[in-house]
């Protein structure tokens, strides 16, 4: 069973060459062809034309739907071939305009050869394009997110996801509730995602070298008077007083501090990283997350974040353990007591 709309007009013969223009009626109905195949149920169209007796051209347009919904949807729309007449109505003879609805039995011929081409285009395309697409997609996506992740501060990541997790529960339930979506528009969304996951996998890689460029740059040129720029071997940080460390994806500089039996310390730790970091250090029980821990302030340290640890080394000499809570198995380190 087809579904067909059928619209009769006449052209006044005075007026066919304008018809016949590149913008005229003629043309429009022509390239109205590219329109109706990404229409869903469309067919096929025939546009024929004939002289009667007034020596007017009589125009049949005729529009082959696979199903009463999809063509009632194309007739309720705003581009269609009633909406292109009415644009043209200057050359068209008054009152000569006839539109038709039928229902028609298909021919098998026709039927048959239009399903075989059909099932071989699928044969062919599907079993190869489908596995391939879905395989490119799913790596692009686990590599792409992976990346971002990476180059995300905890906060970042956590509201990234629920981002995510809400535009696939939206467009899952856009295509559920319209699940003769046009090809177009499912072939759009997987573009779309793929290009953002490009883009932010992209921008990942290019943060990550920036910071690894920045890093080197900044261990290779020691500060201007120096022990390292005068010559002279640098000794490791220790002693009373000031300390500094830097904290960077994901490592302490340096994992070996030095301080004196007893002193009042000050460590200031800054983060050249992209993640969440902190300093902590165990108490003399050698334990972390107790109550003797002496612990960064802020606790939570952004990218480009300075604190302070303020701490009491014990009164006898031995190592103290220091790390951070986020990364404790990379970044961790030791306080010799001399």
């Amino acid at each position: 069973m087809e579904y067909i709309q059928t619209v009769l007009l006449q052209i006044e013969a005075s007026r066919l060459e304008r018809a016949s223009e590149a913008n005229g009626l003629l043309a429009e109905l022509d390239e109205h062809r590219n329109y109706l195949r990404q229409q869903p149920g469309f067919r096929d169209i025939r546009i024929t034309r004939s002289i009667n007796n007034e020596g007017n051209v009589l125009v049949l347009v005729e529009t082959r739907w696979a199903d009463d919904s999809s063509l009632v949807r194309y007739e309720t729309g705003t581009d269609n071939v009633g909406a292109i007449v009415n644009r043209h109505r200057d050359v068209i003879v008054r009152d000569s305009i006839q539109v038709l609805d039928m229902e028609a039995l298909r021919t098998e011929s026709s039927w048959r050869a239009s399903e075989t081409v059909t099932e071989a285009r699928q044969r062919v395309t599907l079993p190869l394009l489908v596995p391939v697409g879905v395989l490119a997609f799913a790596l692009l996506v686990i590599y792409g997110l992976s990346r971002v992740y990476l180059e995300l501060n905890k906060d970042a990541a956590t509201g990234l996801a629920a981002g995510i997790a809400l535009g696939v529960l939206a467009i899952a339930f856009y295509l559920a509730n319209n699940p003769r979506a046009p090809g177009w528009q499912i072939a759009g969304i997987f573009v779309v995602a793929g290009a953002v996951l490009a883009g932010g996998a992209i921008w990942a890689v290019s943060e990550k070298d920036s910071t690894s460029a920045q890093e080197a740059a900044s261990s290779a040129t020691p500060a201007a008077g120096s022990p390292s720029a005068s010559g002279a071997a640098s000794p490791a940080p220790g002693g009373g007083g000031n300390l500094t460390i830097t904290m960077t994806d994901n490592k302490f500089d340096p994992t070996s501090l030095t301080a004196t039996v007893g002193a009042d310390v000050t460590i200031t730790a800054t983060n050249k990283g992209t993640a969440i970091h902190n300093l902590r250090i165990a108490g003399p029980d050698g334990k972390f997350n107790t109550s003797d821990d002496a612990v960064s302030d802020p606790a939570l340290v952004s990218g480009g974040g300075t604190a302070t640890v303020k701490w009491k080394a014990p009164s006898s000499a031995g190592d103290i353990l220091f790390q951070c809570d986020f990364h404790p198995t990379d970044m961790k380190g030791t306080i010799s007591v001399k």
